[in-house]
């Protein structure tokens, strides 16, 4: 496969969506990800990477193969989530760590009924994607907030000063950003998101495996991803096994939890197993959603 990852992961991260546009198979169609890439890039992955070549030839190989898939199903999770919890009655959508996401424009529901959408990412990724939305249109969508937020440094408290209203049942979707954050800022967050979440309010978000941020034999091409990661900037700092967070989440207050593993994933939206039968990938991720009830 022989991702070449850009110069963040909020990037590649919508790099890897771009490519899924042009498999012959996708789980979601997102016409508008191609807007975060030059003309030149994107001719390099419909050239490059076509069905036949998304076949792992090494362990590094490997490792991304199963980056990139766990990407396109937390993607189609995180859009089932977020549809179903405004036909349950939310009518706002904060998006953490949101990048290059591009749920405003791909999934009706959101504008069809007037779901207030908050992005929250760091200040330069925010003024990135205000730049590149700037260069395609003519104006803004309504009910769209580009929050400028350091998650290690700023508080969701700021929200309020975007227009939040933490009366209005919302849904949280915390996606790949855990991982590159220290436990005392993600237990603020989760902190915060418990106080705010009023009934009916949703929250999803992923962790993953501590065997994720540090080097080690027992999954196959971690030490690559993990040199790739500190060549950029971007470690993974921290990691907690799915049974802990759940305990956890409780010891904070929240109840209704569900967690499902990459396999459980694979099950719900691919109907198969795409991966042998080896127990060292299914916990390298996971997706968490708790509800909170009236």
């Amino acid at each position: 496969m022989a991702i070449e990852w850009k110069k963040s992961t909020n990037k590649g991260t919508a790099f890897l969506k771009l490519i899924h546009q042009f498999q012959q198979s996708v789980l979601f169609t997102d016409p508008y990800i191609s807007w975060f890439f030059e003309r030149s890039e994107i001719e390099s992955v419909k050239n490059k990477f076509p069905d036949s070549l998304i076949q792992p030839k090494n362990e590094k190989e490997q490792f991304e193969f199963l980056v990139y898939w766990y990407v396109v199903l937390r993607e189609k999770h995180g859009d089932r989530a977020i549809e179903a919890a405004i036909e349950s009655g939310c009518k706002q959508l904060i998006l953490l760590g949101a990048g290059y996401d591009t749920r405003l424009f791909r999934l009706d529901k959101i504008q069809e009924n007037s779901v207030q959408t908050f992005e929250i990412d760091l200040p330069d990724t925010i003024e990135d994607k205000q730049r590149y939305l700037s260069s395609k249109l003519s104006v803004m969508p309504r009910g769209l907030s580009l929050v400028p937020l350091d998650l290690n440094r700023d508080s969701l408290n700021r929200l309020d000063e975007y227009g939040f209203d933490d009366r209005v049942p919302t849904i949280y979707v915390w996606q790949g950003v855990s991982y590159y954050l220290e436990r005392e800022s993600i237990s603020t967050t989760l902190d915060s998101i418990k106080r705010q979440m009023t009934p009916g309010s949703v929250f999803v978000f992923d962790c993953c495996s501590p065997l994720m941020t540090f080097k080690n034999d027992r999954i196959p091409g971690i030490n690559a991803n993990i040199e790739q990661l500190e060549k950029i900037g971007e470690p993974y700092r921290f990691g907690m096994y799915a049974d802990e967070m759940e305990r956890w989440l409780k010891e904070k207050g929240f109840a209704e939890i569900d967690t499902l593993q990459l396999n459980d994933l694979e099950e719900v939206f691919l109907n198969k197993k795409t991966f042998p039968e080896n127990m060292w990938y299914e916990n390298m991720w996971y997706i968490v959603t708790v509800k909170a009830l009236g």
